[in-house]
């Protein structure tokens, strides 16, 4: 029984989602995913209470990548977070009981004989996790005008939209924006972002900001090392992001930073 069997529609919109239709290797490396998942499954055996259990707490996985435009498609779809989410709810779904901790590390060896090898260990209890000291950012923009200029990411959430607040039906605001790009600043690229376009999240415990597109009507994408990513609309994956990113929000551009 395939670890994937009611979460395959699910796993294979949100992951063909990632890549344009023509993404060079996003097939293979979805299969790849795919395929990493179905090996933890396998893994799986029969406890002293005769339930199935993990019985591994770490798990590495070694992928091999010949060029920075394979890597790039590779490490949109191995995010240790959201494979961590995968890996425990396909083990659910077979009724295998997983550690309360499972480390995974996924690493890019330049020495890899295989396209990918997984590597199971047992060891003592995780170290508790303090959060991860976090370089300041800021999109600096590229194409396009925004309100206010660049933006320095503050906070845990980082709303983008078309103007600073977004208003419903009955006058209420529904949405403020700290990225904004009002039309009548830029009609031509402005009027590609949608009102309530695209929203950027921080996870302290990770050291990681994310994008994550709200439903926009032109989409969001990222553009890292000559790949382009997709970022799903309403898609709880989202993309992570790092320094030298550039976001497209529609046909505007901007560029992560460090300050």
């Amino acid at each position: 029984m395939s670890i994937l069997k009611k979460l395959e529609k699910v796993l294979d919109d949100r992951l063909r989602g990632i890549f344009a239709s023509q993404q060079e290797g996003g097939r293979e490396a979805i299969e790849l995913y795919r395929d990493a998942l179905n090996q933890v499954a396998a893994r799986a055996t029969v406890g002293s209470r005769g339930d199935r259990v993990l019985p591994f707490n770490r798990i590495r996985i070694e992928l091999h990548a010949d060029s920075d435009e394979r890597r790039a498609v590779l490490e949109a779809l191995f995010e240790p977070i959201q494979m961590r989410e995968d890996i425990r709810a396909g083990l659910l779904e077979e009724r295998i009981s997983t550690p309360e901790q499972l480390i995974l590390q996924v690493e890019y060896p330049a020495d890899a004989a295989v396209e990918m090898r997984l590597l199971f260990e047992k060891g003592g209890a995780a170290p508790k996790l303090e959060p991860a000291p976090m370089a300041p950012l800021r999109l600096a923009v590229l194409e396009g005008v925004a309100a206010g200029g660049d933006l320095l990411l503050q906070g845990n959430v980082v709303n983008v939209g078309r103007s600073k607040d977004v208003i419903d039906t009955m006058g209420r605001i529904v949405r403020r924006n700290q990225l904004c790009f009002p039309e009548d600043l830029n009609p031509e690229l402005n009027s590609t972002v949608s009102r309530a376009h695209a929203t950027l999240r921080c996870n302290p415990t990770e050291g990681e900001w994310r994008v994550f597109d709200d439903g926009s009507s032109m989409g969001t994408a990222v553009f890292r090392d000559g790949v382009r990513i997709e970022v799903p609309a309403h898609a709880s994956r989202g993309v992570g992001l790092r320094a030298g990113d550039e976001l497209y929000f529609g046909s505007v551009r901007v560029r992560v930073e460090t300050t």
